[in-house]
């Protein structure tokens, strides 16, 4: 069991990421935004995620930009990008953060194997 944190700011989607990764057994979090995860780890300073499955367009920032911020708080915790199907300086910046993009809408099958990729990557490294 992995613990999983969700930054999506569509509930739908957050709901449905979530679903999907409960099959698996996972122990889920979500918040919708980086003022939120930001909270989170305020109020709960010891929570650290094992995987962060991140948007790109957030309310109020990017998801490379948070993914950077996270890697402050928590280092080098992997991310899989879930987005829509971008081009261009998107595609390649999220690229050159060295983690996987999911283009919405996926299959959970997909997803799930991408976690499991990023979180046998973190395994290796640690």
């Amino acid at each position: 069991m992995s613990r999983v944190l969700i930054v999506e700011d569509d509930l739908d989607v957050r709901d449905w990421i979530a679903h999907c990764m409960l099959q698996d057994g996972d122990e889920i979090r979500g918040v919708p935004d980086g003022r939120r995860l930001r909270g989170l780890h305020a109020d709960e300073p010891d929570y650290r995620p094992d995987l962060v499955l991140m948007d790109y367009a957030l309310p109020d920032t990017d998801g490379v930009a948070l993914l950077e911020e996270l890697h402050v708080i928590w280092p080098e915790v992997p991310a899989v990008f879930v987005t829509v199907q971008w081009t261009g300086e998107v595609i390649e910046r999220i690229a050159r953060t060295g983690y996987e993009r999911i283009a919405k809408p996926f299959n959970p099958d997909d997803l799930r194997a991408a976690a499991r990729r990023a979180l046998a990557e973190r395994g290796s490294q640690g």
